[in-house]
């Protein structure tokens, strides 16, 4: 049995063909048709087999190598399927090409399409950040390995100066040097240097002042085109120093947005307790969006240069050890990448005409252990795609010793990954952002326009758009169906306890393993109750984070949720006045031209969110008035309470430890909770006062339309005028569809 299958990642869209059949259409493949390959693509042949009730089939595969590698490695438990690739010709920049278009739209005949809104948001979405957010714990090796990857030393990479603040390092390809602005907590900025060097970094780390750093330079080895790629260094979870940084790393991991997440261990170091709390929000986070979510954490396994063949110890073996552990902590299936960030770093330093210092020129001593041993060459040990590791392979060939080592030390293949991520996931992502931002209003204007030709070149349906029209602005005059919409808005359901019930038995859960690892000892001598406890506060310090970003998320989706029932009740309310008319009207989805753009998800959410802020001097800042909730502070136990006491009872300190988090982590939910309901209740009332914006441009159109069904003379010059303007529409769709349509490679027959 042959099946075609043809995946548009631009468009999002997917076509899955048997004979003349799209199973896209009619089976339970439609529920995938608009979502991205990688959420579904595990699911893509246990589901085809159970379609076709047997595992032997041709697919033919119609789309780009990285979604086509996507679909050879799910196929590999398939031996009878027989997988073929049609590749499709890479345009090379579709930014470009759409900001042309963009263009194009304030300089064509359409008034609502040289909307100074549209450009905003165009621009928006097209200068986006992509964040890569690098993150370990104490003494991985996480500045050396941002350090490699800039090709010299800028990060403090010192066992003392380990990072204790924000790092954001924004690409720009265009300057030489590095520059940096350092800002309070408050957003004010502090310092400012333009040509910064690790000196000043490690100042600005000491810097108790300092809680933010924004650098500028370029990051050579990653291929971003016109990402705006930002790579993040964060505070570990060890680092008790601000909560906010903790948070941070929280939010980056369980963002919607699924940035990188590059996750930098110490090959030799394995098990600590600070990586358990930080793992188990990636094991869950990893857990849902299919092959994507997995695709954007790596694993660095670093300092695996440190293992010695001649003593037994190997690449493959840690590499194991790495993944049982992992596993340990719900991480199924890890993309585990040896290096080893110091011999890259150094090699780099010294191709860049850098100075080494006396410890550096030992490293590269080394470069003979890379050469001359084949098990340690790290990037043969990459779960990069047949493709990338090619690649890899093939710059080999063309190097120069100092060159290998730098591939062979795994720091490229790190960086490949990273290259396809984003070719795969952001690129696409960006494209398909930048192209929603106006295609909605361009659908409106194409629909209007042949309504009006429809006017104007068909005496029959004039004198029936011009009754329809008439009777949509008597409905809309007399405002009953207005009034009847907003007392069902006004009736729907604001409880949002539900959302917030699995962070509640979470939280607890984690506050009973705590109680569970102090009452395993029952009486103990002080100086070591204290070290218990001096544990047991880290852990719930992480466990505050956690929850607090759990519950953001959590108010973020019950706001979104709602909103979106909202939208879908307009368009069921829209249709309630559109709908009693459809049929008379030849003219196809003819009710796109009131409607095509007047409500989105996204534009609603964007206008309802605002940001209470104060200003301090010439910087908005977030109003910390405007937190919902409060912080349990760490504290021991009052010393006189045991000062002549050999033995505590680590049950009473339990208790007494415990109670009072027990009751913020409570007060936190609830608070969280009441919040949210004030937003909802904020969201409905802002929705009903936008029912009635929304209602004044219904109103204004039908009666724009109305009106040209009435006239009745000079009809042939305005047909003349709506035909050159359609074909300025039908020019322009074709120009973006080239863009986002995927044609086949000449010379490929299908």
């Amino acid at each position: 049995m042959n099946i075609s299958m043809k995946y548009n990642p631009y468009k999002v869209e997917t076509q899955l063909w048997i004979d003349s059949e799209n199973l896209m259409e009619t089976t339970k493949f439609g529920a995938f048709k608009h979502d991205r390959l990688q959420v579904w693509v595990e699911k893509l042949f246990p589901m085809l087999v159970e379609e076709l009730n047997e595992d032997a089939f041709n697919l033919e595969f119609i789309g780009t190598l990285p979604d086509f590698e996507d679909i050879e490695e799910a196929k590999s438990l398939y031996p009878f399927v027989n997988l073929t690739h049609i590749p499709v010709e890479e345009v090379e920049d579709k930014f470009t090409q759409l900001e042309k278009l963009v263009q194009m739209m304030k300089d064509g005949p359409f008034e609502q399409l040289k909307d100074e809104k549209i450009e905003k948001n165009f621009q928006k979405a097209l200068n986006s950040e992509f964040e890569i957010a690098v993150i370990a714990t104490m003494s991985s090796g996480k500045s050396t390995l941002i350090n490699a990857i800039l090709g010299q030393e800028l990060m403090p990479s010192k066992n003392e100066a380990c990072t204790a603040k924000v790092t954001r390092i924004k690409n720009n390809p265009n300057i030489e040097n590095y520059s940096a602005v350092a800002y309070d907590s408050q957003g004010e900025m502090l310092k400012t240097i333009t040509n910064a060097t690790a000196e000043d970094f490690t100042l600005f780390n000491s810097d108790p002042a300092i809680h933010l750093i924004e650098i500028e330079g370029n990051i050579p080895s990653i291929n971003v085109g016109q990402m705006n790629l930002v790579l993040v260094d964060t505070p570990g979870p060890n680092n008790s120093m601000d909560g906010t940084h903790r948070q941070h790393t929280f939010s980056v991991i369980k963002s919607d947005d699924k940035p990188m997440v590059l996750y930098v261990l110490n090959a030799t170091q394995l098990r600590t307790d600070d990586d358990k709390s930080l793992l188990h929000t990636v094991a869950e986070a990893m857990s849902v969006g299919g092959k994507q979510s997995k695709d954007r954490f790596i694993f660095a396994m670093n300092k695996s240069d440190e293992f010695d063949p001649e003593k037994g110890e190997s690449i493959a073996g840690a590499i194991e050890g790495v993944k049982e552990y992992l596993e340990e902590e719900g991480i199924e299936n890890p993309n585990i990448y040896p290096v080893s960030a110091q011999i890259a770093k150094v090699n780099r330093k010294k191709n860049n005409g850098l100075n080494l210092t006396r410890s550096e020129k030992a490293d590269y001593f080394r470069n003979d252990l890379f050469i001359e041993e084949s098990s340690m060459q790290l990037n043969k040990y990459a779960p990069l795609s047949n493709s990338l590791k090619q690649q890899i392979n093939n710059q080999i060939l063309n190097s120069s010793e100092d060159e290998k080592v730098i591939h062979y030390s795994g720091i490229t293949s790190i960086e490949a990954a990273i290259n396809e991520y984003l070719e795969k996931y952001a690129v696409t992502s960006k494209v398909t952002n930048a192209v929603n931002t106006f295609q909605r209003i361009v659908e409106q204007a194409d629909m209007k326009n042949k309504l009006e030709q429809e006017i104007l070149g068909d005496s029959e349906q004039r004198e029936e758009i011009a009754r329809v029209m008439k009777s949509i602005q008597k409905e809309l005059s007399s405002g009953n169906k207005a009034k009847d919409f907003k007392k069902k808005i006004e009736s729907m359901d604001l409880d949002s306890g539900d959302f917030f019930a699995p962070t509640n038995k979470k939280v607890f859960k984690l506050l009973n393993d705590i109680n569970k690892k102090i009452r395993s000892h029952e009486k103990i001598k002080r100086h070591e109750s204290e070290r218990i406890l001096s544990k047991a506060q880290k852990d719930v310090l992480l466990l505050q984070d956690d929850l607090v970003t759990d519950l953001e998320v959590n108010i973020s989706n019950v706001l979104r949720s709602t909103a979106e029932g909202y939208v879908n009740e307009y368009r069921q309310y829209i249709k309630g006045i559109t709908n009693f008319e459809l049929n008379t009207i030849k003219l196809n989805s003819w009710d796109k031209a009131l409607t095509a753009d007047s409500v989105d998800l996204d534009d609603l959410m964007g206008r309802f969110s605002y940001s209470e802020a104060v200003v301090v001097g010439t910087k908005t800042v977030s109003n910390p008035d405007r937190k919902w909730y409060s912080f349990w502070r760490p504290k021991y136990i009052e010393r006189n309470v045991y000062e002549d006491v050999e033995y505590i009872s680590m049950n009473k300190l339990s208790e007494e430890f415990l109670l009072p988090i027990e009751e913020q982590v409570t007060a936190n939910i609830q608070n969280a909770i009441d919040f949210t309901q004030k937003e909802l209740g904020r969201l409905q009332n802002f929705f009903i006062t936008e029912i009635d914006r929304l209602e004044e441009i219904l109103k204004e159109r039908v009666a724009e339309i109305s009106s040209l069904a009435e006239q009745s003379g000079q009809l042939e010059e305005q047909l003349e005028e709506k035909l050159e303007k359609q074909q300025w529409l039908n020019n322009f769709m074709a120009d973006l569809d080239s863009i986002l349509e995927l044609k086949v490679k000449e010379g490929i027959k299908q």
